[in-house]
């Protein structure tokens, strides 16, 4: 069975620590701000990333890789895990496999496949934090009359419960209006928890209409379908450019 317990005062330490702060399926950008605003910035992004993954049961690459490390996180999704909880998650191996379900021979597409998901998601939350600083700073990109709820620094991962929402903005009316960011996989999942966002904001700031804006790398079929059928929904996507220009020197 799997180690369930880090040691003290390391980055699993930490990472632990943040989930029980924080609660509930956590992004990993959420974890790197926890942890950096509660250590000093004692470990880098990368140095986060490899201990989300590497602690978590059910990622047999990841355990591969990081034979060592405790084991008490359930990866929910590209980038997004929660605490794991036997009851809920069921039981898993040593090598990160489902009890029973363990192949007999490895499959080196199934492995090349999660070691390829392990290298993007090491980057997913440079990039998401980066591309959620650059929209906060230029919220006109998303709509004329947007503006921060209030500073920057309430306004960007916005407390609610214990999750946050990547922006929060107003319109031109006032109108509040959630600003999520997914540049992973799951992406239909995004919609449910802006969604959950909207109702508690309803409820928190007392308003009875709620914005959602959602911008994503890629918009699949199922969401474009999925936030048609609910008021308030905006759905933009984003593309990432390299410009590369010689530079004369003589």
């Amino acid at each position: 069975m799997p180690r369930t317990e880090p040691t003290l005062g390391t980055a699993g330490d930490a990472v632990k620590k943040a989930f029980e702060a924080l609660g509930g399926v956590q992004r990993s950008a959420a974890i790197v701000r926890w942890i950096n605003e509660n250590y000093q910035n004692k470990w880098n992004e990368r140095t986060i990333g490899q201990h989300l993954r590497g602690c978590s049961v059910n990622l047999p690459t990841a355990i591969k890789y990081h034979p060592s490390f405790a084991r008490f996180l359930f990866c929910v999704a590209q980038g997004e895990f929660e605490l794991y909880e036997e009851s809920r998650h069921g039981l898993f191996d040593d090598r990160g496999y489902h009890e029973g379900s363990a192949p007999q021979i490895a499959d080196p597409v199934d492995d090349l496949r999660e070691l390829t998901d392990e290298i993007e998601s090491r980057n997913e939350f440079a990039y998401e934090a980066h591309l959620r600083d650059f929209l906060a700073r230029n919220l006109h990109i998303l709509g004329s009359g947007l503006t921060l709820w209030s500073s920057i620094n309430d306004s960007v991962e916005y407390p609610v419960d214990a999750r946050r929402i990547d922006i929060l903005a107003k319109d031109a009316e006032g109108i509040p209006v959630v600003i999520e960011l997914k540049l992973s996989r799951g992406h239909e999942r995004t919609l449910c928890q802006a969604l959950y966002y909207r109702g508690k904001l309803r409820q928190l700031l007392n308003a009875s209409r709620v914005r959602i804006i959602m911008v994503a790398g890629e918009i699949s079929e199922e969401l474009r379908i999925a936030s048609s059928e609910v008021p308030d929904v905006e759905l933009f996507s984003y593309a990432l450019s390299m410009q590369v220009e010689k530079i004369v020197t003589h």
